[in-house]
Parts: structure tokens; sequence; C-alpha cells
């Protein structure tokens, strides 16, 4: 994947929506660099803010906040949210001052690519401003407004195939946090067979294991054969994050990304009520493997 920024100087306008009141935004210039160029759902992305304010800017006499929203603009649907504090205060915003910060978020799957409707990509528009939260009125001042265009994962992302080891996909639709609501266990030993980017990329594995039934197993992550953690969890569920450089997955076209634990168990085995069969060894909830952002 190119992770070439896409970089767009916005000349700060007062934009005034729900009939809010605004204020004076003059002297005020958001920079917004986004990267990769290329978006697609299943992604983090990062976004580098940089407020430049001129020697006639006013400031500011309340602490705004910073709304950050991705919406679908077929469906009218809010896709991500991002509303945060600036890491400096709006009331300490001073001529002549730059305000940088960056922060990553996660562009959800959520694209259906054998939908028959589907053109190969869905427009999103992204809105960045400022509003008062401590306001009854709806103040938004708009700093930054584009629509672009969202690709499948498939169209870029590594393949990853889930080889061996690994049994069936299980769902739970009632599960409050939407990246618990899918997942497959492994037995004791599983196997992805990942394609090799060739470039330094990010590893991500959410999971979790049994303690009711095994209070001190061990997990160990594996790239080729070579351990790449390995860990007892403190709590029933783990979330890891790595930075796989080249060397580490070798020269050729795909590379193994092996999980497996020093205990697994059988559901049937402890519970006689159980029907269960199946070797569990890790739950495995997310599984994200993407070239490095900069």
């Amino acid at each position: 994947m190119r992770v070439r920024t896409l970089s767009l100087l916005v000349l700060a306008v007062m934009v005034c929506l729900s009939c809010g009141k605004g204020s004076d935004t003059k002297g005020l210039e958001l920079n917004l660099t986004i990267q990769p160029d290329m978006l697609t759902d299943f992604l983090y992305i990062k976004m580098d803010y940089d407020y430049r304010l001129a020697d006639d800017f006013a400031g500011f006499n309340k602490d705004y906040a910073v709304f950050v929203h991705f919406w679908r603009t077929r469906s009218k649907e809010m896709l991500v949210q991002d509303d945060h504090v600036p890491e400096v205060l709006t009331t300490q915003w001073r001529p002549g001052q730059k305000v940088q910060y960056s922060r990553t978020l996660f562009i959800p799957k959520f694209l259906d690519e054998i939908d028959i409707d589907f053109e190969g990509y869905e427009e999103i528009r992204i809105t960045v401003g400022l509003w008062d939260p401590d306001s009854a009125e709806d103040e938004k001042i708009v700093l930054f407004r584009r629509n672009v265009k969202v690709h499948p994962a498939s169209v870029v992302a590594p393949e990853i195939v889930y080889a061996e080891g690994w049994n069936n996909v299980e769902t739970d639709a009632r599960f409050e946090n939407p990246r618990e609501r899918r997942w497959q266990w492994t037995t004791k030993k599983a196997v992805c067979v990942i394609e090799n980017p060739k470039k330094e990329a990010t590893l991500i594995i959410q999971g979790g294991v049994d303690k009711a039934k095994i209070t001190d197993q061990k997990v160990i992550f594996r790239v080729n054969d070579k351990v790449l953690d390995e860990f007892i969890p403190e709590t029933a569920k783990f979330a890891k994050r790595y930075t796989l450089k080249p060397e580490q997955m070798g020269n050729d076209y795909e590379f193994r990304l092996t999980i497996e634990t020093d205990k697994a168990f059988v559901p049937a085995m402890l519970d006689p009520e159980s029907s269960d069969k199946r070797e569990l060894g890790v739950q495995i909830y997310f599984l994200y493997f993407r070239e490095a952002l900069k």
C-alpha cells in the first residue's frame, strides 16, 4: 500500500449549523493530514492536526472541543466519530502559535462487496471543527469538510488465510462491544498464512482465555518459527499490538503467524452436561495486519 499523505490546508471560516451562534475564527487555519492516502474499511488511519494561528487571531474566551465526523453520504449514517478535547485548550491559543497533535482512529468493515449495487467504493464526508460542549445551542465552527472515497480493504490489505487449527466462526449480536460479537476459537495450535508486504507492518491481536477453566494458561505468538511474544494473560481478555519488521517476515511471498497455548481444554470433558467436544485454546476476536503508519 502506498503511504502518501493527503494534505489539505483549509482556511477556517465560521460556519453556523442548526442556527447556532458562531464565533470569530479570523486568523485560524487547520492543516489536516490523513494517512494513508487510500482509505479503506477495516483500517486504522492517522490524522495529524496542525492549527495555525496568525497574528490577527483574536483568541477564544471559551474552551471548545473538536468534533470529527465521518458520515456515509448515501445513508446519512455516522460511520466514525472521534470527538475530543485538543491537547492545548482553545482558551490558551495565542497569535503566532501552532497547536499540533495526532490521533489514530479505526474505520470498521462496512462495505458489502457482494451487493449488486456496490460500485467498488462508497463516498463518505469527513467534517472537522470546533463546538462548545457547555452550550445548549448547537454551535459548530466547521474547519474542514471533504468528501472522500472508501474502498474495500481487500483491494490493498494483505490476504490472511486461516489455514489450520481454527474452529468455526461464532457470533452473538447481543454483546455491547462490536469487536466481541464475532470470534473464533483456536485449537491448541492454530496457523494463519499471511501475504508478506515486505514492509514494516502493524499486527494487532485481541483475544481471550477461559480463566474459569485454566487459570495460568500461556499464550504464544510466533512469526514463522520465531517467538514473537509469550505471556499469561492477567485477565480473561487481552489486546496486543506489534510492529513487524521485514526481516521478521522473511523473503517469501507469505509468512506464518502461529497462535498457540500450552494448555487447551474440551468443554465436554470438564462439564458432563456439555456436548461440546471441540478442543479450545485461545478465543480470537480481532486480528489486524496492515502496513504500518508513519
